[in-house]
């Protein structure tokens, strides 16, 4: 990787935004060119993404991040108001990172259960100067089970996950109701989003709805991409999350799901009474 290779894709980033409505400033860009150079020189020690140029990285993993801000309300986006967030299953950051850069006014939450991908979320939110980053190495069942994040969100976001079904159980439990919850997805979704009905209405989710992402954008992801969009409606009935594992091996609503048993009590991220709390960047 050479600096004008960054460089070159850095200005294609910006460039690519404003298409969607974004003006990216030059700190925000230059953000942007330190997070790409730190991911690919972390790839070379352990597997953060299979993607190995700047271009790459910037097209397919922040660029496709940033689509999910033309199908967010408007109060998002106003800086003097307080946004809780959580990505589920954050891997290399996406895409609560290039949001975060995007809004540093809002908190994010990044969940993630490999130790060495959350060591490498808090040097790059040390790195980037995103000082409202917290860093939760957990599973999101864990995190479900938390009194301080059980319905708190504003948004929860998640990427290259899981399918539906067992997403929304993951994810929904940490939103507020009258929250968001945003999937980037691609393929067959409107399939994917009649699979995850039934979990849908036992997390107290509305219907989803489904906004096209411009495959001239050239994201790199394939044709149908979409966001998928649900609204929390209610509470988390209390016996949601399940156990670790069970919500993607027996997805609510599928022939393997069994029936849920009310799980009393709140769980901490190391087991114990004790709550650890999630690190900071």
């Amino acid at each position: 990787m050479t600096e004008s290779n960054l460089a070159a894709a850095t200005m294609r980033l910006v460039q690519s935004a404003v298409r969607l409505g974004i003006e990216l400033s030059e700190h925000q860009a230059k953000q942007f060119e330190s997070y790409c150079s730190l991911l690919l020189e972390a790839n070379q020690r352990f597997n953060l993404t299979g993607l190995k140029a700047p271009d790459q990285v910037m097209r397919t993993l922040f660029l496709d991040s940033l689509t999910v801000t033309p199908m967010l309300p408007s109060e998002f986006f106003e800086p003097d108001r307080t946004v809780q967030v959580v990505d589920v299953g954050a891997g290399a950051g996406v895409p609560g990172f290039p949001l975060e850069i995007l809004f540093p006014h809002w908190s994010l939450l990044s969940v993630e259960s490999s130790q060495k991908k959350a060591a490498f979320l808090r040097a790059v939110a040390r790195e980037l100067g995103l000082s409202k980053v917290s860093v939760a190495p957990s599973r999101a069942e864990e995190i479900g089970r938390i009194e301080e994040y059980r319905d708190a969100a504003d948004l929860c976001l998640a990427r290259a996950v899981a399918p539906l079904p067992a997403l929304v159980e993951l994810c929904a439990p940490v939103v507020r109701p009258g929250g968001l919850l945003a999937f980037p997805k691609s393929g067959d979704v409107q399939a994917e989003c009649d699979a995850a009905a039934a979990a849908a209405r036992a997390l107290r989710l509305g219907k989803p709805a489904l906004h096209s992402v411009p495959e001239s954008l050239g994201l790199g992801q394939g044709a149908n991409r979409f966001i998928v969009i649900y609204r929390k409606l209610g509470p988390t009935p209390q016996e949601y999350p399940r156990r670790v594992g069970v919500p993607t091996s027996r997805p609510i609503g599928s022939a393997q799901a069994a029936p849920p048993r009310p799980i009393h009590g709140r769980r901490s991220l190391a087991g114990s009474k004790q709550r650890r709390p999630p690190e900071s960047g």
